[in-house]
């Protein structure tokens, strides 16, 4: 009996706590939520995710070649730092590489599995972790500011929408780098993964215009004409009446030089880990 109605519930979707009950149909997604469907994985998904995450040396077939799993990503990432990843087709890493289209399926059965191996590959791996006496915060600080580095060198990586895609072990060991010093600070398993999203989503957020900026460089134009296409865009808010505050902001001109991308995502950064510093204090207290 438990068996069918586990293999009912699967089948709409809705994962089950062990021993419960499935979420009610339109309630909303929590955290332990997401973290129990780890026991239910979609078959499709879960052959990715197998396949991002074994040695996929071990997986090729037919005759040995010069040809590595680990070349046709290679090929891929390259395509994609190129011409970004709309680029990425199996032909054209074929082609690439001179082989057949066909050739590449002998590697990766799909063109997603491919794309999930070029995703992890691009996030690379963490720097080492901090030293057991790093403050926390610093520690948090320099792995976000280490990921936006990362961000900026693909800027392909945020061409890719949220999806229910494999998370492979680069994505983890980041996540990994960033969670550890919030347990390392005392915060108890509720509040780590809030932290997590609070960090992250500003790292990703505060990054979009320098990643735009890289896109554009990437594709063969100049800082000035990006800076010149913004500009243009911002613009339009003087002068009409929609956008007040804009406008006063882009002709208000300030005592001191305005901070670059990079002091500015420094400076609210630390405005970020001061919210989170005070609440660390409150709850370890």
């Amino acid at each position: 009996m438990a068996a069918r109605q586990r293999g009912r519930s699967e089948k709409k979707g809705r994962p089950l706590k062990p021993g419960g009950r499935a979420p009610k149909r339109g309630a909303e997604l929590t955290h332990a939520d997401v973290m129990q469907a780890a026991v239910r994985i979609d078959p499709e998904l879960r052959r990715r995710s197998e396949l991002l995450w074994e040695d996929r040396a071990k997986s090729t077939r037919g005759p040995k070649t010069t040809v590595t799993p680990e070349s046709v990503v290679q090929a891929a990432m390259a395509i994609a730092d190129a011409d970004g990843l709309g680029a990425v087709t199996m032909n054209a890493v074929a082609t690439r590489l001179g082989l057949t289209t066909m050739a590449i399926y002998r590697y990766f059965p799909s063109k997603e599995t491919l794309l999930d191996a070029i995703v992890d590959a691009g996030y690379g791996v963490p720097p080492r972790p901090a030293l057991p006496e790093t403050p926390w915060r610093e520690a948090v600080a320099q792995v976000a500011r280490a990921k936006r580095k990362m961000m900026i060198a693909r800027p392909w990586l945020a061409e890719l929408p949220f999806v229910a895609a494999p998370h492979g072990p680069n994505w983890m060991l980041w996540h990994e780098a960033m969670l550890e010093p919030f347990a390392r600070a005392g915060l108890k398993s509720k509040d780590l993964g809030e932290m997590l999203s609070i960090v992250d989503g500003f790292t990703r957020g505060a990054s979009d215009t320098a990643i735009s900026l890289a896109r554009a460089i990437a594709r063969g134009g100049t800082a000035q004409e990006w800076a010149a296409a913004v500009g243009a865009d911002l613009g339009r808010a003087i002068g009409d009446p929609r956008f007040p505050t804009w406008e006063a902001l882009l002709t208000t001109a300030g005592d001191e030089p305005g901070r670059s991308m990079e002091e500015s995502f420094d400076f609210n950064l630390e405005r970020v880990l001061d919210g989170i510093e005070m609440y660390v204090a409150a709850v370890t207290r």
